[in-house]
């Protein structure tokens, strides 16, 4: 008897939190092709059944805009996809993303989801929200939120909003399944941690109960974003608000065959 064919899986984005674990993830089931800034995207996802297209940020590179880094970066892939050999489009965009968001990041988001469902090729996108990794590798959200040497840990706005934590392994189960799995479901789906908690709760869980905590005034985190360059406004309307989603996250993990993991079981120190 033959054997299956490999699944190729053109990765963008490979060296970030979710890519270079999703890279590991696939060995031994197909063949992950990670893209970087340089290197030919056209030509490699057009060789591909799939593509997972994780470029794109909250905070671009200085003199990047929203739309360098997120839609025009998406239209690449959209049209690769379309003229090769690729059955099947990933895509990570973020809760809320809409056209008609006052949030800049949130509009790009949107822009490059409509550019990768009008290729014509299958297209699978999950808005995801706040995604952290365990304590050896917690990835730039939890990473943000770490007290070091017993400092306070600075939170914009109440630390009252409502968030849902997401596994990064949950979120490379998800794309993995959709990548190599003909009939994993097509379409968009929101995909949350299965618990909802106050941020001050979050940073509570990373760091301890004694952990000293700084809510920062919304007015002041807008101005902080403007003056310091690892920040931006997008960022900074995002964080002191509610980042919650209605669609229960074990229903979305069924679809895609994983069981969404809770805090406490990841986080411990």
């Amino acid at each position: 008897m033959s054997a299956a064919p490999v699944v190729k899986v053109a990765i963008t984005g490979a060296s970030g939190q979710v890519g270079s674990l999703l890279q590991e993830r696939l060995e031994g089931e197909a063949q992950p092709i990670p893209l970087g800034r340089g290197d030919d995207w056209p030509g490699a996802i057009a060789a591909c059944d799939a593509v997972v297209h994780l470029a794109g940020t909250l905070q671009p590179r200085r003199g990047e805009s929203y739309e360098e880094a997120n839609v025009e970066t998406a239209r690449v892939v959209a049209d690769a996809a379309a003229a090769g050999s690729c059955s099947r489009i990933l895509f990570l965009s973020y809760v809320g993303a809409s056209a008609s968001s006052q949030n800049a990041y949130l509009r790009a988001k949107a822009a490059a989801e409509d550019l990768l469902t009008a290729s014509g090729v299958p297209t699978t996108i999950f808005r995801c929200l706040h995604i952290y990794g365990p304590p050896e590798q917690p990835g730039p959200t939890a990473g943000a939120f770490l007290a070091d040497g017993g400092r306070a840990v600075t939170v914009p706005g109440t630390g009252r909003q409502r968030i849902q934590p997401l596994y990064v392994g949950d979120v490379v189960s998800a794309v993995a399944s959709a990548a190599t799995h003909p009939e994993a479901p097509i379409g968009t789906f929101d995909l949350g941690g299965p618990e909802e908690m106050s941020m001050d709760e979050f940073i509570r869980a990373l760091n301890g109960p004694e952990v000293k905590i700084r809510h920062l005034p919304p007015a002041v985190a807008r101005l902080a974003a403007r003056i310091a360059p690892s920040l931006t406004p997008a960022l900074m309307e995002l964080l002191p608000v509610d980042n919650v989603t209605a669609a229960p996250a074990a229903e979305v993990g069924k679809c895609f065959g994983f069981s969404p993991h809770p805090l406490r079981d990841v986080w411990t120190r």
